[in-house]
């Protein structure tokens, strides 16, 4: 990067060492000095022109070069600021004049003041005429005697020309690599050497392959993935904007090396953008896309790759401009297609591409830790519901066996019931049988008062009689009140009996009405197990 200010300094010291007497100068020191004092370049120049009376002209060619091979900005600013400097007074016999590619126009814009200089005084030189390329091809070789073997070849080459941008380079490395083939016995630029170049496309392949075997391994990778990234999947040439491109690389500085290298190789066309779009990029000819080994090599390693890196480019493309809206990512099977491709895919990509691909891989990380928390609360769910399961179970089953238990004890109530029936039936029968005792009785009152009136009636008739049976009366008298008695007897057994059966069924009716209610609670019951439950658990108790 100091070269560009040592340069200056250079020039100084030379100047200074045509001076008889003067000191010689440390370059390493004015250039020191010129980095920390820009106008001191000027300051000299005039001074030495006033001194000597003559005028001085400071010609840079290939401006250009100062931003493809000096990646320190604030030194390409030294050199710039040191140039508007010197150029800073119209009535000194000091002038300043760059001629810098056109492409290349935009990059001077990094110094304001500078650019702001140099805009007053542009001056644009357009591409040569065809009449202008076939004197540039054919008139410095006349001018050492030699000639071209055949006009077909020049038609040939200035028809292959004038269809080609940057066709002087084209030109330049054609015709040097003719000459290093040339007839020096007749003075000749053969026909033959110029087939064996395979023309003016063998000639740039020829020199594509010379640039990229120049290239370090790490802008090796670099210079791949810029030219697999200004090729269509359908094998034409792609226009990239030059912004795209810085993206394929995390080291923005390596990267704008390499395409500065490629471009002053004349293998990639810079068109400056005129509009927001900014400076593009594109291969210099069709031709090396179907003639360059190297990038036929590199296509064909990609071609499995290629659609859907555009498919993908485009993609992010769409995210990044719709403000990396996440419903524009990719899910599914394009999102699966992705990931594996990412996982073989060794070549370089945009940051926007890389980012799209991050995204989509957090979506779908974030997919699956969400699939895996609903499988888990899925799982705690059934835990849980197994849970209440096994509880109402536990419950049903209780409830079961109180069921049961019920069950059982309203069995016995039944039983019980029914032996209080029994024992109620016997006792009315009983109550029967004292009521017939009771009847019986009555009735044997009823003769013993007949017997009793017949007595009377013959005591009446004849006192005899009365006499005679007097005794027998007493007697029968005795009986009939000793069965009267016994009669009476009988009957308040009877109604006791008749009490007591009375109230036995009654508390037969009472607990056959007990027992009833309990049936139907405990039916009613079961019932709602059943319900809540959604399974039958008891049934008819009955």
């Amino acid at each position: 990067g100091r070269e560009a200010v040592l340069s200056l300094a250079r020039m100084l010291a030379s100047l200074a060492a045509e001076d008889e007497g003067a000191a010689p100068l440390d370059e390493n020191q004015l250039g020191i000095r010129l980095a920390l004092e820009p106008g001191f370049l000027g300051s000299e120049l005039r001074s030495r022109a006033r001194r000597t009376g003559e005028h001085y002209l400071i010609f840079v060619d290939q401006f250009e070069e100062l931003f493809t091979l000096v990646p320190d900005q604030r030194q390409r600013v030294a050199f710039t600021t040191c140039l508007a400097a010197a150029a800073d007074d119209a009535t000194s016999p000091l002038r300043v004049i760059v001629s810098i590619r056109s492409d290349f126009l935009g990059r001077v814009a990094e110094d304001p003041h500078f650019m702001g200089e140099l805009s007053r005084g542009l001056f644009f030189l357009g591409p040569l005429s065809p009449e202008g390329l076939r004197e540039a091809l054919v008139h410095p070789a006349e001018m050492v005697g030699y000639r071209f073997e055949t006009q077909a070849m020049v038609d040939e080459m200035l028809a292959y020309l004038a269809a080609t941008p940057g066709a002087l380079p084209l030109l330049q490395f054609t015709a040097s690599q003719l000459w290093e083939a040339r007839d020096p016995a007749r003075k000749l630029l053969t026909e033959e050497s110029y087939r064996g170049l395979g023309g003016i496309t063998g000639a740039l392949v020829s020199h594509a392959d010379r640039v990229v075997n120049e290239l370090s391994p790490e802008q090796y990778m670099l210079c791949r993935a810029v030219f697999l990234q200004l090729v269509t999947h359908e094998r034409t040439r792609a226009v990239r904007h030059l912004d795209e491109l810085r993206e394929l690389s995390g080291k923005a500085g390596d990267l704008d090396q390499v395409i500065n290298h490629l471009v002053e190789s004349r293998l990639l066309v810079v068109q400056t953008g005129g509009g927001s779009g900014g400076a593009t990029v594109e291969i210099v000819h069709e031709s090396l896309i179907e003639n360059w080994t190297t990038l036929r090599r590199w296509l064909e390693e990609s071609h499995e790759d290629s659609l859907f890196i555009e498919q993908l480019r485009a993609a992010a493309r769409q995210w990044e401009a719709k403000r990396r809206d996440p419903g524009l990512l990719w899910g599914g099977e394009m999102a699966e297609e992705l990931g594996r491709f990412m996982r073989r895919f060794r070549g370089e990509l945009p940051d926007v591409v890389l980012a799209f691909s991050d995204g989509v891989q957090g979506q779908r990380e974030r997919g699956a830790r969400l699939k895996r928390r609903l499988a888990m609360a899925g799982a705690a769910f059934l835990l849980v519901l197994l849970a209440a399961a096994s509880v109402a179970l536990i419950v049903i089953s209780n409830a079961h066996k109180t069921a049961e238990q019920n069950a059982q004890a309203a069995t016995l109530a039944k039983e019980e019931a029914h032996a209080r029936l029994r024992e109620v039936e016997e006792k009315e029968r009983e109550r029967q049988q004292a009521e017939a005792q009771r009847l019986a009785a009555e009735k044997l009152k009823a003769k013993a008062e007949e017997k009793a009136d017949e007595a009377s009636i013959e005591v009446e008739e004849t006192q005899e009689q009365l006499a005679i049976k007097n005794a027998e009366l007493t007697r029968a008298l005795r009986r009939a009140k000793d069965e009267r008695l016994a009669a009476e007897k009988a009957q308040t057994r009877a109604e006791k009996n008749e009490d007591e059966a009375r109230a036995a069924e009654e508390r037969a009716q009472r607990s056959a009405k007990e027992l009833e209610r309990l049936l139907k609670k405990e039916r009613e019951r079961a019932n709602r197990l059943t319900a809540q439950l959604g399974s039958p658990i008891v049934e008819d108790l009955r």
